[in-house]
């Protein structure tokens, strides 16, 4: 009997010496990136492009990027200020194949909208459309962060 009363009396005294047991829950550093909107309109001769990236799950995504793969054949008309184009080839510097938009820190269940104007293709073949965004902070659920359209 004599060991029960020792635990007791040691528990009594670490309470009374204001010793505290946590219970609470770890906090995680994540925010879940994700594309939201890709929306492709076509007029006789451009490609409208829409892409909304959206982010939730407690935190902000951090350096959020977005990296848009374009179809083949197309030029590039209009692009968001703060987005940038790879070098096109030489013998047509006007064809394209990536855009890369820095999007900055996103906050919680905040977003960014890209809007992007491009040329149609020469021929009517489908071509697809590609977007896929990514951020510094650590994402939980990473298959929501790419989308793709096929354009006719």
């Amino acid at each position: 009997m004599e060991r029960p009363i020792r635990h007791l009396a040691l528990a009594a005294l670490l309470l009374a010496g204001g010793a505290q047991v946590s219970v609470e829950t770890p906090q995680t550093w994540q925010a879940d990136i994700q594309i939201r909107t890709l929306e492709i309109t076509r007029t006789r001769n451009s490609l409208n492009a829409r892409v909304v990236v959206y982010t939730e799950n407690d935190d902000d995504a951090q350096n959020a990027r977005l990296l848009i793969l374009l179809p083949i054949g197309v030029g590039i008309e209009r692009l968001a200020a703060s987005c940038e184009a790879t070098p096109g080839p030489s013998m047509v510097p006007s064809l394209r194949a990536t855009v890369t938009c820095e999007l900055g820190v996103i906050p919680n269940r905040g977003f960014r909208e890209i809007v992007l104007l491009t040329t149609a293709p020469a021929t009517a073949q489908p071509r697809r459309f590609g977007v896929f965004t990514y951020s510094a902070t650590p994402d939980p659920v990473p298959g929501n962060n790419y989308a793709e359209r096929t354009i006719r």
